[in-house]
């Protein structure tokens, strides 16, 4: 009965590791584009925590449950000046230099 009981709760706490990793695997991302328009090269920031921001002339934010703040210095320095809660996107340049997803 013991052995059923172990069974069991392991098997619960790999259901509960496999839906924790399935939900970060789904993290909100921003994309940003190199060239006018949100054309041209591209990057796509989908990690928590802090990332720099490379290409500033176009972004697309991908919204599946993470807020981003977006940060007019590199490495998340400074006062967060924005912050992503919905989808959102913009073709012109911008001053962001890095985004931190709250994961």
């Amino acid at each position: 009965m013991a052995s059923s009981k172990n069974s069991l709760s392991v098997l619960f706490m790999a259901l509960v590791l496999m839906a924790v990793v399935s939900e970060l695997a789904t993290a909100s991302s921003i994309t940003a584009y190199g060239g006018p328009g949100c054309a041209g090269r591209r990057v796509r920031l989908d990690g928590c925590g802090c990332s720099n921001i490379v290409f500033r002339n176009g972004y697309e934010f991908v919204y599946t449950g993470q807020t981003a703040n977006m940060y007019n210095q590199a490495d998340c320095q400074g006062v967060s000046n924005f912050a992503f809660n919905a989808n959102a996107s913009g073709s012109s340049p911008f001053g962001w230099r890095s985004v931190f997803i709250q994961c």
